[in-house]
């Protein structure tokens, strides 16, 4: 029969290992970048559309609130459609630096054949017909999360108001089925009504800011208690609903590192393992024992080999020591795509070359930089204000500087290169580079639409196709294209 003491002892050695195994998650978590697009609109001029009375204070306290759990907030109040899709579109692109992206919207929404619509102050519908034209679909927000590459997106909706067009007052929001990697929450049940609240929030929006900042709540219990504490204050005539298929863990409050335990419960004999992989469809398997790999597979303590795979990245395995529940992120480096070098046995001329070691820069100037792999010469720095691309173009052929004067904007491979993806917020060498979490142009054009070319994101060493008039940061280069 175990001592209280070797108990107490035991559960204190699990303590430990659990607190060792959430360290480099938290740290993650605590450094990446949160980024959040906050609209309420309650004063709206259509006929068709009531006045509301909270949806302003909702989104005023949910910025507040949001602010001071970390997050940058893009904010607006009573906007119109164009202002949303503006809005919208300052918010995406932020996103791109990697992180949490959020969108929180109160007042009207509206379902139209299976898809929803966010109403603008100025929406003005005749007819269901008008819904589509004159709104922000649900899906086009979503879309624009999803493209931005980050780890994790939110979208929390006290949106599901009376719909305009029909005689007994139902309406409701329809359920999502773009929404893969992705958190939604919807104030109660598709199809379903929400009340605007007797008091100074919505009834749903009140509850998200009673529980969003309870410390080392995780965003599934935080919404779990959301939903709980709707039904009971509405007398069980509101139901929140979520849909949850995101991989990895979230804290709006992140917890402390080391976990308490209640000494009443009895050691388990076994626990559950999550790998969550990057990309998110790599191939799990656990090498030395027969089951094959599931989330959330429970395992006796012990040690596992782990293997994860996926075609066009390098394979990574190891051993974990299981001892607790274990969460762990796995990320794979994709494989170094050929890159063009000059070499002196074939007469100048430009042959295919994998770079697998590991890359190394030389300071050439106070204002330059010498990639050893590839010879070619870069900007330390780059330009002061961002750009579109013919002025990108510009830019750099007119530039002069330390003695050269055949500038240019760098390919999509060479920029790509540059911006390492193994390594994450930064993708660039700081040592060597400033402005390393910025957006650069490329002189790549996208096949697929003539008005847009790529960009490459500093932060995480992703490329996006993005239109040509847009702005952003620019970074010649020197040397053979």
């Amino acid at each position: 029969m175990p001592t209280l003491g070797k108990i107490v002892l035991l559960l204190l050695l699990v303590s430990i290992v659990l607190s060792a195994n959430t360290d480099r998650a938290l740290k993650m978590m605590k450094t990446e970048q949160r980024v959040a697009l906050v609209i309420g609109n309650n004063n709206y001029n259509s006929d068709r559309l009531s006045k509301l009375k909270n949806p302003i204070n909702d989104a005023k306290a949910i910025k507040s609130k949001l602010q001071t759990l970390g997050f940058k907030v893009y904010y607006g109040e009573n906007l119109t459609v164009r202002e949303m899709d503006k809005k919208l579109s300052k918010f995406s692109k932020k996103l791109r630096g990697g992180g949490v992206g959020l969108f929180f919207f109160a007042g009207h929404g509206v379902e139209s054949r299976g898809s929803n619509y966010l109403m603008g102050k100025d929406s003005n519908l005749a007819d269901k017909e008008d819904i589509a034209y004159e709104s922000l679909e649900l899906n086009k927000v979503i879309d624009k999360m999803k493209h931005s590459g980050n780890r994790l997106n939110i979208v929390l909706l006290d949106a599901c108001r009376n719909d305009p067009f029909s005689r007994s007052g139902g309406g409701g929001l329809a359920k999502v089925s773009n929404a893969k990697g992705m958190f939604i929450a919807y104030a109660t049940s598709p199809g379903d009504v929400a009340s605007d609240g007797s008091g100074k929030h919505g009834v749903f929006t009140q509850e998200i800011l009673n529980n969003i900042d309870a410390k080392g709540v995780s965003l599934h219990t935080v919404f779990k208690n959301v939903k709980r504490d709707v039904y009971n204050n509405t007398n069980h005539t509101q139901r929140p609903w979520t849909h949850d298929d995101i991989i990895g863990s979230f804290f709006f409050r992140l917890p402390t590192k080391n976990s308490s335990f209640n000494f009443s419960n009895v050691a388990p004999t076994s626990f559950s393992l999550n790998i969550n992989t990057s990309p998110s469809n790599a191939k799990v398997v656990i090498t030395n024992i027969k089951p094959r790999y599931y989330d959330g597979i429970k395992l006796k303590k012990g040690s596992y080999t782990i293997k994860v795979s996926k075609k066009g990245y390098t394979t990574k395995s190891g051993n974990i020591e299981l001892s607790g529940d274990l969460d762990i992120d796995i990320a794979l480096d994709k494989k170094q795509s050929s890159y063009a070098t000059k070499t002196s046995t074939t007469n100048g001329k430009w042959n295919k070359k994998i770079f697998s070691g590991k890359r190394s820069y030389t300071k050439n100037s106070s204002n330059t930089v010498k990639d050893n792999y590839t010879g070619l010469i870069w900007q330390k720095t780059g330009s002061s204000s961002e750009m579109n691309l013919y002025n990108a173009k510009n830019y750099c052929s007119n530039l002069s500087q330390d003695g050269y004067s055949n500038w240019r904007l760098p390919t999509i491979k060479e920029l790509r290169y540059l911006a390492d993806r193994s390594t994450y917020m930064p993708a660039i060498d700081t040592k060597y580079f400033k402005s390393e979490n910025s957006f650069y142009w490329t002189s790549s054009e996208y096949k697929g639409a003539s008005s847009e070319a790529f960009i490459v994101a500093f932060g995480t060493g992703r490329d996006f196709q993005i239109n040509k008039s847009d702005d952003y940061n620019v970074r010649c280069v020197v040397g053979r294209q």
